[in-house]
């Protein structure tokens, strides 16, 4: 379901407005970074539906499931626009189908909505799509009401600049999540370890807060706003009944610049403003948990697993060995993920790193562990893949078995010389495969029983036999296949509850479940297909797994600092008959569910055939919608330059246009420009113009006397690059290469005073850069990668133009290496440049610190730095609505000049900084990052240092 991408989309133009604020508060350094889109292989054929409300754009590969999502769109709209009253405007949708994550988003500027069809392998009891749907319609309800008025071609920018500074994301995300919930029988708000975290934290009288229980902690685990914002939502509907939303927006749509809008509005109707409805809303969860808990008779599981610390750490999904150690996924707030082997006493050891996952997950089985990693296209980063990896034990070599494969949750066979996953075609349609654990070779697939998605096979003891989890509309079941036969049989009915992670045991099979209104484990004894519950957490219990050989089962349970492992004796099950169990779920979102009828909308979709036609890219590739306005410095004069500037997207992001007009205030000119990037193809094209005024000034001595003459002019300005950016992953490392290559051409005409030396036609410097990087992946306590080597080469001349001579070569690098302690770096970068002709005095290296106040010693040839950062504390400081301060972090620095030359072997300047990251005015996004350097300058004794002040922002 919708990640941080999704809010991402919504919030460019609030940095905008935070740029501005903060430059005029800091000084010295602000950088920023900036959301990208991606594209497609330009191999996929589009196609599109068009109804009133939808325009559905698909890849003809998904004609089918495109058909079957316009119904239900057509089919839910207008029951999401009930408890908001608006009528909302046409809007495209765009089906992507290359990725394997599951995802999805609704954004302006331009206005579309793309859904990830590729279903994950935990989500809710009801089909994927589905409830992608209702979730993302809410949020097109969301903006049409907040900002309907502003549309394309001038002011979608500033509708997304509206909603991104009125709404926070725990608010418009908590909505959407209670409407999926509301409008079906399934949803995340009747899922109760989706919000485990929360509910850990309240019992445990961890009062977090809203700051940290909202903008998330690198200290402790926190609940996320989408979990937050579920149950503050809910509270005001249950609380202030299903007017509420409607009125909120309308008081908030009268005033949309009004600052902290929806506190205010909040305020005003209910009495409480977002902080106290947070503390409200918990104090009331810590009651109905605490008597839910009081009411289930849960049992206390010791822990197997030892923790050295308080840093937060989950080891997941543990696995018996022979020897009777126990294999678990650890994950940690201080370390990569890794795969771990605990002995008796509890001790760990590190087996192996690994990269990047949808879901956590490995397998073991014949010495052999078997684990899914996440695989993006090099360049067209729409497409990625899941791929299979195996490790042998005994060898101690890790090997990636499958290549450009959409293969999840695999598991080994007991003797493992076999593997079964799940696998989800470009068309989504849900298989099981078997592969050859030694080759990666596909051995069977056997296609789903009415393509119901498929979720964590698992072998029996005796690998003839494969148990699954199937999904649909109706709910989840458990499949049993026959794998010689190639038959699935059913387990058991269809019903509403999160089944996962079914393993074999004698007779019977274990999987989590929560009838109990509490994730547990529970047992379907095979004979007569009776249900048990064996397990009685608290919190918790998941992802069982049964031993044989010492007829133990482990599995997981919960606490406030992460997922522990527990272990049971087959006779210390609890073996409670499935109909003696009480449901005492704290169903908090029932209150809108009653409110929108307590019905399943999806029960009222009425399936058709819509007409398709064929979506032709070059007949879309301008689509304006915003008009910008343009505050920047001028790059000749101390003053800025004001104008406006209009954008156009395309709907598959493959081209990006743009012109404007600017007034030049130091030259009071006009300046005109335009550009346009094409990223359909392997390599991107970027092509820009400008026509601006130009002035500089003559200087003549005569006599002893100096005259400077003004000389001006215009000039247009083509520039042109063609880049193949270039990115891939492999276990726990990135890597990238980037070749660039560029030119322009530029026309200089009305010159006033014109002097001999002045060059009036300049034809195609040319400039070329390559890159290539390798990094390792980060903590959340990383400032930077352990690992990494960062080298860029660039080289600029003139072949073309006979009149200007030059050249430059410029080599940048930047190393990391762990350092004295977790989570402590240390950065080595050494820079090095050469140049003549018309390049003898150009820089293009990094300059030392306190450079403008250090003594000339001529051209720069080389800069070289040394950098050790660590984190010092994490305070998770709320200072009211103004900041929330995660963490305080120092660096250390040396920086030298012109090394080897003259002899030179000693630093230029060094010094330190004391920096904090953090929120500012509960922004969830950009994270901040500002404090202050000292730099001493190596240059004269007696020099006062220098002081500096740092601001720089992030996704």
């Amino acid at each position: 379901m919708p990640k941080n991408q999704h809010f991402i989309s919504h919030i460019r133009i609030t940095i905008s407005t935070l740029f501005i604020l903060c430059s005029t508060l800091l000084s010295d350094k602000l950088s920023a970074q900036v959301y990208s889109s991606d594209q497609n292989p330009p191999s996929l054929r589009w196609r599109q539906i068009n109804t009133p409300n939808f325009q559905v754009i698909f890849p003809s590969a998904l004609s089918e499931e495109a058909q079957k999502i316009t119904a239900v769109l057509e089919t839910i709209i207008e029951k999401e626009r009930q408890s908001i009253r608006v009528r909302p405007k046409k809007i495209s949708i765009i089906l992507q189908n290359q990725g394997v994550t599951s995802n999805g988003f609704v954004e302006l500027a331009p206005r579309r909505s793309e859904f990830y069809t590729t279903p994950s392998q935990s989500f809710d009891f009801q089909s994927w799509l589905n409830s992608l749907a209702i979730h993302e319609m809410r949020h097109v309800i969301q903006f049409d009401k907040l900002t309907g008025k502003l549309n394309a071609p001038f002011f979608e920018q500033l509708a997304l600049a509206i909603f991104g500074i009125t709404l926070p994301p725990w608010f418009f995300e908590g909505d959407a999540v209670v409407t999926e919930t509301a409008l079906t029988d399934a949803g995340r708000g009747r899922i109760p370890e989706w919000s485990i975290a929360l509910r850990a934290n309240t019992l445990s009288g961890r009062n977090f807060s809203y700051s940290k229980n909202f903008l998330g902690s690198v200290k402790d685990f926190s609940p996320g706003y989408y979990q937050l914002g579920f149950f503050m939502t809910s509270k005001l509907r249950k609380d202030y009944g299903e007017d509420i939303m409607e009125q909120l927006f309308s008081r908030m749509v009268k005033q949309p610049f009004r600052p902290y809008n929806l506190s205010r509005s909040m305020k005003n109707l209910t009495g409480m403003n977002t902080r106290q409805l947070h503390d409200s809303t918990i104090s009331e969860l810590r009651r109905l948990w605490q008597a839910q808990a009081d009411r289930s008779n849960t049992r206390d599981y010791p822990s197997i697993n030892r923790r050295r610390d308080s840093v937060p750490e989950n080891y997941l999904m543990p696995q018996t060995l022979p020897g009777g150690e126990i294999l678990a996924l650890k994950q940690s707030k201080a370390s990569t993920p890794r795969i771990v082997r605990i002995n008796a006493s509890g001790k760990e050891k590190k087996v192996l790193e690994i990269g990047h996952q949808e879901l956590p997950w490995f397998g073991y089985g014949g010495g052999k562990i078997v684990w899914d990693e996440h695989r993006f296209d090099g360049r067209f980063h729409q497409r990625s893949f899941n791929v299979i990896n195996v490790y042998d034990t005994l060898s101690k070599k890790a090997r990636q078995i499958t290549k450009k494969t959409r293969l999840f949750a695999p598991s080994l066979s007991p003797d493992g010389s076999r593997i079964i996953a799940v696998s989800v075609s470009y068309t989504n349609e849900i298989s099981l495969t078997e592969i050859d654990a030694a080759s990666g070779k596909e051995l069977r697939r056997f296609r789903s029983p009415k393509n119901d998605m498929l979720q964590m096979p698992s072998y029996s003891p005796d690998a003839k036999k494969a148990v699954v989890v199937a999904v649909s509309d109706s709910g989840k079941t458990l499949l049993e296949l026959d794998l010689d036969l190639a038959e699935f049989a059913p387990l058991l009915p269809y019903q509403k509850q999160e089944i996962l992670r079914p393993v074999y045991a004698e007779g019977s099979i274990f999987f989590k479940a929560h009838y109990n209104g509490t994730d547990n484990i529970y047992r379907l004894q095979l004979a007569d297909r009776k249900i048990f519950q064996v397990s009685s957490a608290k919190l918790g219990a998941f992802n069982p797994f049964y031993d044989t050989i010492s007829k133990k089962m482990t599995f997981n349970t919960y606490t406030p600092f992460g997922y522990d492992i527990a272990t049971l004796n087959a006779n210390s099950l609890e073996n409670t008959p499935l109909e003696e169990v009480k449901n005492h779920f704290v169903d908090y979102g029932n209150a809108a569910y009653q409110q929108e009828g307590s019905s399943n909308i999806l029960y009222d979709v009425i399936h058709k055939s819509y007409p398709s036609t064929k979506y032709n890219e070059w007949n879309n590739l301008f689509n304006f919608h915003s008009l910008i306005p343009i505050v920047e410095d001028n790059p000749y004069f101390d003053n800025s330059n004001i104008g406006l500037e209009i954008q156009s997207d395309n709907l598959l992001n493959t081209m990006s246009f743009y012109t404007g007009y600017q007034y030049n205030n130091a030259l009071r000119k006009s300046e005109y420009n335009a550009g346009f990037a094409y990223k359909r193809f392997f390599p991107i094209l970027n092509v820009n113009y400008l026509n601006r005024p130009r002035l500089i000034y003559r200087r003549a001595t005569s006599n002893n006397v100096t005259t400077y003459t003004p000389v001006t002019w215009r000039e247009n300005e083509i520039k042109a690059e063609l880049s193949v950016p270039l990115t891939f992953n492999r276990f726990n490392h990135t890597y990238g290469l980037t070749f660039k290559t560029g030119t322009s051409l530029t026309n200089r005409y009305d010159i006033e005073n014109r002097m001999p030396s002045l060059v009036t036609r300049l034809d195609f410097p040319m400039h070329y850069q390559l890159s290539a990087s390798h990094n390792s992946r980060r903590s959340a306590r990383d400032l930077v990668p352990r690992w990494g080597q960062n080298i860029t080469l660039t080289y600029r001349h003139f072949p073309f133009e006979p009149r200007v001579e030059g050249q430059l070569f410029v080599f940048r690098s930047t190393l990391y290496f762990p350092g004295l302690m977790r989570n402590h770096s240390f950065a080595a970068s050494f820079n090095f440049q050469e140049g003549d002709g018309n390049y003898q005095n150009a820089v293009d290296v990094p300059r030392v610190a306190g450079y403008s106040f250090l003594t000339p010693i001529g051209n720069t040839y080389n800069t070289l730095f040394f950098n050790y950062r660590f984190p010092l504390f994490y305070p998770d400081l709320e200072m009211g609505p103004l900041a929330y301060i995660k963490r305080i972090k120092v660096g250390l620095f040396a920086d030298f000049e012109n090394v080897g030359h003259n002899n030179r072997f000693s630093p230029r300047s060094f010094g330190a900084e004391l920096r904090g990251d953090m929120n500012l005015l509960r922004f969830y996004l950009p994270n901040f990052d500002i404090g202050g350097k000292v730099v001493f300058l190596n240059d004269r004794p007696g020099r006062k240092p220098i002081f500096e002040t740092i601001a720089t922002y992030s996704f």
